[in-house]
């Protein structure tokens, strides 16, 4: 039994050396330091934290845990990033083509129902007297042009009255043919209608009260007088508003304004009235900018049926046709760090050069006009291209520093807890993060000053609003900058809570 226990037991230690021996000639050769180390001839993979780790396969950072990004070709043009097919797929790289379109730029905005100026007719009394009946009572009645308001009696009306009997009576001469035409047109000027005053001829007698009639269609939106008041001239007793049309009055940003028109159509809903769309067009823009970097529009919209009620809140869309057509690709391709906007153009040959751009409009469906830097035809990187740029900068720094990476200026120290609840960073901010000065625009996050992409504002450092907490990625370079801890996208290194404060040691 001894016999066979020795023999199993080196049968066992046998195993585990050779265990041991075959898992290290199949382990992945990493070089660190200096140290050379040959490679095959195919794509290099390296870490963007730690460009001293360089694997023949991709893989995941032994020292960070983050997924190894392709090496640049040193055989390529400046920044040109080379990747076999194979790692393109597994990398989710995806291209768009640019291409001359038809581009329409949207502009939104918000604002509210108002009544039209020219719409809202005040019943003033011209003469002093005493209000004997009333027709129309209550505030919010539906009046009609012509329809009787009230009844009045006035000794000024009674005295012009009898001037007109007097001078139309049989015999009168010239004289007195322009006395009745005087009287008439005081009494026209005192509101008094021509069909009263053709009843007034044709009976020949004076009558104790006269009545004021509604000068347009509309609904009494004030009433300031009863039965028996005692009224004076210049009193106004109603306010009339004809809502049969109404006004949008709307601000709009100041980068928007070269896409407005005087007549542009512009759809308008309203959120109370779900389902709803109404369609009006632009008649004023204000010449004028205020202190919010905003300007005054307004809009004119059909209400027959008076659905649209003043002080409602509304949504505005306008769009515009820009003239011709224009280079463009997807949004998504551009890489905006605050003081240059950058895409990745692919070859033929798997390869992925940095180009900068400079770009126009953002329009419909995501696109981005490219103004500047950019021919028709060339492939974009939309999918990925963090990833590339992550390589690009490190392979940047690389050279910059003769082919070492020594960090002689900012210093960057890390917090790394287990948990991950709790993950906080206390750096050198190397972020310098911005977002948008509005409240409903907190969400847009940027490393470095650049504009809104909802509306057009500068972008401001973060630490001057209340747009709290942040979550980043340790690796600047990922760009990675949320609202939500987690992992990162690019390089799923754990999101760190962004602590703005500059330590100094």
């Amino acid at each position: 039994m001894k016999g066979k226990d020795m023999r199993t037991i080196i049968i066992a230690i046998a195993c585990v050396v050779l265990g041991f021996g075959a898992a290290y000639l199949i382990q992945p050769v990493w070089t660190t330091g200096e140290a050379a180390v040959t490679m095959s001839d195919g794509q290099q993979y390296t870490c963007g934290m730690h460009p001293e780790i360089i694997s023949d396969k991709p893989g995941i950072c032994p020292i960070c845990n983050m997924k190894l990004t392709p090496k640049r070709d040193v055989g390529a043009g400046e920044g040109t990033v080379r990747i076999d097919p194979a790692t393109k797929q597994n990398m989710g790289l995806v291209t768009a083509i640019a291409t001359y379109q038809d581009l329409t730029r949207t502009v939104h905005t918000f604002g509210a129902v108002t009544v039209p100026e020219p719409n809202v007719h005040r019943v003033t009394l011209k003469v002093d007297g005493w209000v004997e009946r009333l027709f129309v009572a209550e505030e919010g009645e539906q009046v009609f042009e012509g329809q009787p308001l009230l009844e009045i009696y006035s000794p000024d009306l009674i005295t012009a009255q009898k001037e007109l009997m007097v001078a139309l009576k049989p015999g009168s001469n010239g004289t007195m043919a322009r006395l009745a035409e005087s009287a008439r047109s005081r009494l026209r000027n005192w509101d008094i209608s021509d069909d009263q005053l053709d009843r007034l001829v044709e009976s020949g007698e004076v009558t104790r009260t006269l009545i004021v009639r509604a000068p347009a269609d509309g609904h009494v939106r004030a009433k300031n007088v009863t039965e028996g008041d005692r009224v004076s001239a210049r009193s106004t007793l109603y306010e009339i508003v004809d809502l049969s049309n109404v006004w949008i009055e709307a601000q709009v940003y100041e980068p928007d304004l070269s896409y407005l028109k005087l007549h542009q159509t512009a759809r308008v809903s309203i959120p109370s009235l779900p389902g709803r769309s109404f369609e009006g067009r632009v008649t004023y823009i204000s010449p004028i900018l205020d202190s919010q970097g905003q300007t005054e529009i307004r809009l004119i919209l059909d209400n027959p049926d008076y659905l649209l009620k003043p002080e409602m809140y509304a949504e505005v869309t306008i769009e515009s046709v820009l003239d011709g057509q224009r280079l463009a690709i997807p949004r998504s391709a551009v890489i905006n760090s605050g003081t240059r906007q950058l895409v990745f153009v692919a070859d033929d040959k798997e390869a992925y050069e940095p180009r900068v751009v400079v770009t126009g409009a953002v329009v419909e469906d995501e696109m981005i006009e490219v103004v500047d830097g950019l021919a028709p035809g060339a492939a974009v990187v939309t999918s990925g291209q963090f990833l590339l740029d992550s390589e690009t900068r490190l392979s940047e720094a690389t050279r910059a520093s003769g082919g070492h990476m020594h960090d002689n200026s900012k210093k960057v120290e890390l917090e790394d807890h287990s948990d991950h609840g709790e993950d906080k960073m206390n750096v050198e901010d190397p972020y310098n993060i911005h977002t948008c000065p509005m409240p409903s625009h907190f969400h847009v996050l940027n490393y470095g000053p650049g504009e809104c992409p909802e509306c057009g504002m500068d972008l401001v450092p973060v630490t001057e609003t209340d747009n709290a907490p942040i979550y980043v990625c340790p690796m600047p370079e990922c760009k990675v900058a949320t609202k939500e801890p987690g992992v990162c996208p690019v390089c799923n290194m754990h999101l760190k809570e962004y602590q703005p404060e500059v330590s100094r040691d």
